[in-house]
């Protein structure tokens, strides 16, 4: 495995973490979608990181890093959370795919800007 998978995969599980344990930074909730600022911190976290990654790795790095931190955000919730949360793990996961929503259409805006970028450089270089 390349070290830049390696880094992706480490990389895309701490931010699932981290996007998830911000809701009990900024709110007294535990779960995203039970805070608005929590749930929108924890987007903007997951978001941002995969605009970059799409902007600047091909698309597969992009799902790497989607797949990676949709797992940190579970076990996060699964070893932080109460025996409630314990419980309905497996809601817990179908309802974090919908976390995923934002980051996959940022990287995806991402990879269409340097797309974009990548052939309008190429035509005005070819043009002399």
């Amino acid at each position: 495995m390349k070290f830049q998978t390696i880094n992706l995969i480490i990389i895309g599980f701490v931010a699932g973490a981290v996007s998830w344990a911000v809701v009990s930074i900024v709110s007294d909730k535990f779960e995203p979608f039970d805070s608005s600022i929590g749930f929108i911190s924890g987007q903007i976290i997951l978001s941002s990181i995969a605009f970059w990654i799409g902007y600047k790795k091909r698309i597969i790095a992009l799902f790497i890093y989607l797949l990676t931190s949709y797992l940190g955000m579970n076990v996060y919730a699964y070893v932080f959370g109460s025996s409630e949360q314990k419980a309905w793990i497996l809601l817990g996961m179908f309802s974090a795919l919908f976390l995923m929503f934002f980051p996959l259409l940022s990287g995806v805006i991402g990879k269409i800007i340097n797309t974009v970028q990548y052939k309008y450089n190429n035509r005005v270089n070819s043009d002399g």
